[in-house]
């Protein structure tokens, strides 16, 4: 073994402990924090802890864009689907108490909603992503009815009308935000209160969490970030009216503080055997990673790590621990951009001191150069940007952002050119149709959009985007 590789690393973890170590991090994590700034726009809150000592904490960007309100380290967020971390917390509760079993069924719960394959979908099954019971957040009507839901009730029909019956039940992790819609159900069922008040009495209150709540309170920065689907520093637009109700799926406002809380009271307040049966990993939703009950679970530095992200509207977040170490990483974010990266970066750095800093985006450094140059050069030149990217060959992935980003800002004219261009590199991606379906949609023109979503279903049938779509068009 080569000993000097390991004095940095010790000496580091060693400092953090001193009045020098301290500065050091801090100096390491602000030059992370500030290359995020500068070459993804990061705007946000992130957070490193280590058992009861906040090792850093620092608010970046703009919580209003508009009226120039600088962010706080006390600015609320929503967590999306971070807390799906509460929802099976709450359901763990209940069945420590003896009034949820998670072998029980759907329909033994709630009878009433007549949920399909709900005499075969268990507790379990809702808590692993492993039931099928799909998205309603991709029902057609789901846009119109979320403006005026004001509890889970509201939505209840959407969930069941998105319920898969398949003979794979438990088998296979699809990840489902009505599961967790279902789970807040069968929590307000035997116990007679509302999942907000249920969080309030059991898991906030006791945390200590006095800034976490339900639902926005208005967007008035500081104390709450605007949403924005942003992609550079001149190019964003406000995605407030829009904004998703919280439900047991996700969706409440926090701040990275309280979070901590919540991480300090979990450790705590939480049984040993309940918080292994949490971290124990039932599916594999991909290489490396576990899914849990709330948690997903993953070994970095040689230590387990249990987390959850989410991302919606504008918003995205990242909570972790390390339970050996007790560290919890928290970022939290008013735009779109990739939260786990943040938190990974700066848990490398509490453990070796180093981690490889950002780098721009496709999707950022293409509309940054139509911004900056006009949108007639990047045009000129897609057919190379298609072949050589920008710090790696793009993925179509990378494409499908930057249509979606540009649809977003409204500049469907733009997206549709891009798209035509990127239709002749790659004719056989039912992708690029639906990048020109979606153009058409938002110029309104929904004859073009139907031709592109059929072209989209005849290179895929099974192809979802398109034909909820065209559900949608009526077509």
């Amino acid at each position: 073994m080569n000993t000097r590789k390991l004095v940095p690393i010790g000496l580091l973890l060693a400092l953090v402990q001193t009045g020098f170590g301290q500065d050091l991090l801090t100096q390491k994590l602000d030059s992370l924090m500030d290359s995020y700034v500068h070459q993804r726009f990061f705007s946000g809150t992130v957070l490193l802890a280590k058992g009861d000592k906040i090792l850093y904490q620092r608010g970046l960007g703009l919580a209003d864009r508009e009226k120039n309100v600088a962010i706080q380290p006390s600015t609320n967020f929503s967590i999306a689907s971070v807390g799906k971390i509460f929802t099976a917390t709450l359901i763990l509760q209940l069945v420590n108490e003896g009034k949820v079993d998670l072998q029980k069924t759907v329909s033994s719960y709630l009878p009433t909603w007549n949920v399909p394959n709900g005499d075969r979908i268990l507790v379990h099954h809702l808590l692993t992503h492993t039931g099928y019971t799909g998205n309603y957040m991709v029902h057609p009507d789901y846009d119109q009815l979320r403006r005026n839901a004001k509890s889970s009730d509201d939505i209840m029909p959407l969930v069941v009308a998105r319920v898969s019956v398949r003979d794979t039940l438990g088998k296979e992790f699809r990840y489902s935000n009505s599961g967790y819609i279902l789970l807040g159900k069968i929590a307000e069922k035997v116990t007679g209160q509302s999942y907000e008040t249920l969080l309030q009495e059991r898991i906030f209150h006791p945390a200590g969490m006095t800034s976490t709540y339900l639902q926005p309170k208005g967007f008035v920065a500081p104390n709450e970030a605007t949403p924005y689907e942003l992609f550079t520093n001149t190019s964003f637009i406000s995605v407030k009216s829009g904004n998703d109700p919280a439900f047991p799926d996700g969706g409440a406002m926090t701040n990275v503080a309280d979070l901590w809380r919540f991480s300090r009271w979990f450790l705590k307040a939480v049984p040993v055997q309940t918080r292994q049966t949490m971290w124990t990993p039932y599916v594999q939703p991909k290489k490396n990673s576990y899914y849990g009950y709330g948690f997903v679970i993953t070994e970095e530095h040689g230590r387990k790590q249990v987390s959850h992200d989410g991302g919606i509207g504008g918003w995205s977040a990242d909570f972790r621990m390390v339970p050996d170490d007790e560290y919890v990483a928290i970022v939290l974010i008013n735009q779109h951009l990739n939260p786990k990266e943040v938190t990974r970066k700066m848990l490398d750095i509490a453990y070796t001191g180093k981690t490889q800093m950002p780098t721009r985006e496709f999707v950022r450094s293409v509309i940054d150069e139509i911004d900056r140059k006009g949108f007639a050069d990047v045009r000129d030149r897609f057919k190379y940007i298609l072949k050589a990217g920008y710090q790696y060959k793009p993925a179509p992935g990378d494409y499908i952002d930057l249509f979606n980003g540009l649809n977003e800002l409204k500049r469907h004219e733009q997206a549709l050119e891009l798209a035509r261009i990127a239709e002749t590199a790659f004719p056989n991606q039912a992708w690029v149709y639906e990048c020109i379906g979606d153009a058409y949609y938002g110029l309104k023109k929904q004859d073009e959009a139907k031709l592109a979503f059929e072209q989209a279903l005849k290179v895929d049938p099974e192809n979802f985007w398109a034909k909820m779509m065209l559900q949608k068009m009526g077509k």
